[in-house]
């Protein structure tokens, strides 16, 4: 097996266009506010100057992407985003979260696969995408696993900050290849909650290694999880640590355009309890 890296797929790389980056910026403030807003606050949320603000916002209301209230002069988003957006709008989770679940697939010979974490604590397999060489790890599409199993258990507990009680319950119904104490599963959420992703070497099914991150709604409930899975050994520490934060930047950038905005769970993580 090659080294993630090896034999990847080639990404573009070019410089950034500054004036599209803060008309990017300006157009994710005046989306997510809740009302109308004014050059001024939009410039201040945006961290672009108030006359470059101004210009932009000029140019994306003769574009259709904002409108401006001539009484007020406060903006809201336009219609032309919709058109823009269109293509988008009757597409499926996965399809949406294909090309970047390729990509983890090519560049990591990995099976990358989507997750729906189910009301009744388990977690239903929406679909996978291979790689396009080699062997690989293979799932059957609709297979259900405990939520809280695995790597993608790990990341469900870390992103819905699952009390104690209620995880240690769920912990004791799953069936481990290799058993997992307790006290390591609450160590691996932490961590999970902590850089983002969650890993699981050969402990759910004996020679596999997953990696997984989860998707939020907008109460901060997980509602999807993205993973990948690898043969034991496949890859070292630092080509899991690549993958894994490779996975939470796809969260990171998929979630808002799925779910909106994430408020703030109000729990806390569950802790160990200090030993003494």
């Amino acid at each position: 097996m090659s080294q993630a890296g090896e034999g990847a797929a080639v990404r573009e790389v070019g410089r950034e266009v500054g004036a599209v980056t803060q008309a990017v910026a300006i157009l994710r403030v005046v989306a997510g506010a809740r009302e109308a807003l004014g050059v001024t606050a939009i410039a201040r949320a945006a961290g672009v100057s108030p006359s470059t603000t101004l210009n932009i916002l000029r140019t994306l209301v003769g574009e259709g992407f904002v409108t401006v209230a001539p009484d007020t002069k406060t903006y809201r988003l336009g219609l032309g985003l919709l058109e823009v957006a269109r293509p988008l709008l009757n597409r499926s989770d996965l399809e949406l979260l294909q090309p970047g679940l390729q990509q983890v697939a090519t560049e990591f010979e990995a099976t990358a696969s989507v997750w729906q974490v189910a009301p009744d604590d388990k977690a239903l397999l929406l679909g996978r995408i291979v790689p396009a060489n080699g062997i690989h790890i293979e799932f059957r599409l609709a297979t259900r696993i405990p939520a809280y199993a695995g790597a993608i258990g790990r990341a469900v507990a870390a992103a819905g900050h699952t009390p104690r009680a209620g995880l240690e319950a769920r912990y004791g119904a799953i069936r481990w290849h290799v058993p997992v104490p307790f006290a390591t599963f609450l160590e691996d959420v932490e961590a999970c909650a902590a850089r983002g992703y969650a890993v699981d070497i050969g402990r759910l099914i004996r020679g596999v290694t997953s990696v997984a991150a989860a998707l939020c709604d907008g109460a901060g409930r997980p509602r999807l999880v993205v993973a990948a899975h690898l043969f034991q050994g496949q890859l070292g520490a630092e080509g899991l640590d690549r993958l894994g934060h490779a996975l939470a930047a796809l969260v990171q950038e998929a979630q808002p355009a799925l779910f909106g905005a994430t408020r703030p769970p109000a729990a806390e993580a569950p802790r160990r309890r200090s030993q003494r």
